[in-house]
């Protein structure tokens, strides 16, 4: 660490990942009112997951009140704009692999998949209300004011933020956990599991790169490999049931092409589910955690 690393406080590091949080909110605040910008949806949403599970993270060195409160504040927000997203990315992907179909299947499944664009101007419209109401500006003020001065203990304040690293190998530890039980044939939810503690453990390292610099990131970064081998595998399993539930609604045709659909989709699970064991073990080298 540089000289001006280790002058950085816990509460230091606190503030700056509730600035970082805020600041994307903000940045992506005219893209959610917009009609196709999904990628505001996208970073608006990350935004807020981010930060909830840094909450969580390093709760122990937050007023307890405060953080629960921004914390619940969060998760709703973070369901309104995830109504979104999820039909976003379920009907991006759903459209790329019906482009791979012979013409009759590939219209079958377009009109199938347009089912999806009414749910999500719906979805769409109740985010921009929600966005716009009184609870959103309450949220938007309580992310304001974290990020000048975090809601932290007052050991936070003269604690120097290398101890936050013993945070990061707590998440560490129970990632590893989940992943040494998986066993040879992990069912879908145990992999899920484990990306959602791939991507808590990301959080915190990128949380703590002001104070660990390219360490933290590079932990960050095998982090989010796994997070990225896994949610693949989350989005296809996710499609995959979207596409059993509907095909009995359709026609003849269009159930036929449904059923290639879910054919690739199954693949698509199962590559990811293969490709994993190597991920990980790229992300879990000694390495990589020296700094925890």
């Amino acid at each position: 660490m540089s000289a001006s690393d280790t002058d950085l406080s816990v509460a230091d590091v606190l503030r700056l990942t509730m600035a970082s949080a805020y600041q994307r909110l903000i940045e992506n605040e005219a893209g959610l009112r917009a009609n196709n910008d999904d990628e505001a949806v996208h970073q608006a949403r990350v935004a807020t997951r981010r930060l909830r599970s840094d909450l969580r993270t390093f709760d122990r060195w937050l007023e307890r009140h405060a953080a629960a409160e921004l914390r619940a504040e969060l998760r709703w927000l973070g369901a309104e704009l995830g109504a979104v997203r999820d039909l976003d990315v379920m009907r991006a992907r759903l459209r790329a692999h019906a482009s791979n179909l012979p013409t009759a299947e590939a219209d079958a499944a377009e009109r199938v998949i347009r089912r999806l664009d009414a749910d999500r101007e719906a979805a769409r419209v109740e985010m921009v209300t929600t966005i716009g109401n009184r609870r959103y500006s309450n949220l938007r003020d309580m992310m304001a004011a974290a990020a000048i001065h975090a809601p932290c203990t007052p050991p936070a304040h003269a604690t120097p933020s290398a101890v936050l690293a013993a945070e990061v190998r707590d998440g560490w530890t129970k990632l590893r956990k989940s992943v040494r039980r998986l066993g040879d044939h992990p069912a879908d939810e145990a992999l899920h599991r484990v990306r959602v503690r791939a991507k808590r453990t990301r959080y915190a390292a990128e949380a703590c790169a002001p104070a660990f610099g390219k360490r933290a990131r590079g932990l960050a970064a095998a982090m989010a490999r796994v997070q990225d081998v896994l949610g693949e595998h989350h989005d296809a399993v996710v499609a995959g049931a979207w596409i059993a539930k509907t095909a009995h609604e359709c026609t003849p045709g269009e159930a036929y092409a449904l059923g290639m659909l879910a054919e690739i989709e199954r693949a698509t699970a199962f590559a990811a589910s293969d490709a994993f064991p190597a991920v990980w073990q790229a992300a879990s080298r000694k390495r990589l955690r020296a700094w925890l």
